[in-house]
């Protein structure tokens, strides 16, 4: 199911549209380019919440005792950041 959103811009960001959805970038419409700016922004925010969700759970171990080594720390780093590198592939 689509519906139509109608937003107003200031000249130039519609200049800054109309360049990026000219045929010659990326995107070939208008719509086709705001939906990858929402999908990207979704993305972003679904990422943020992750990390504050890890914070979150990293704050109850340390005031229940369990803490990581140094090693510990860089091995699940290094896990969680190639994990992400291949989900964005």
């Amino acid at each position: 199911m689509t519906s139509s959103l109608h937003v107003s811009l200031p000249d130039e960001m519609r200049a800054y549209v109309d360049l990026r959805t000219n045929g010659k970038q990326a995107y070939a419409t208008p719509s086709e380019y705001v939906r990858a700016l929402i999908r990207s922004d979704m993305e972003k925010e679904s990422q943020r919440l992750y990390v504050f969700g890890e914070l979150l759970k990293s704050q109850e171990d340390i005031k229940h005792g369990r803490l990581f080594s140094s090693e510990d720390i860089e091995s699940r780093s290094k896990a969680f950041l190639d994990e992400l590198e291949t989900d964005g592939e």
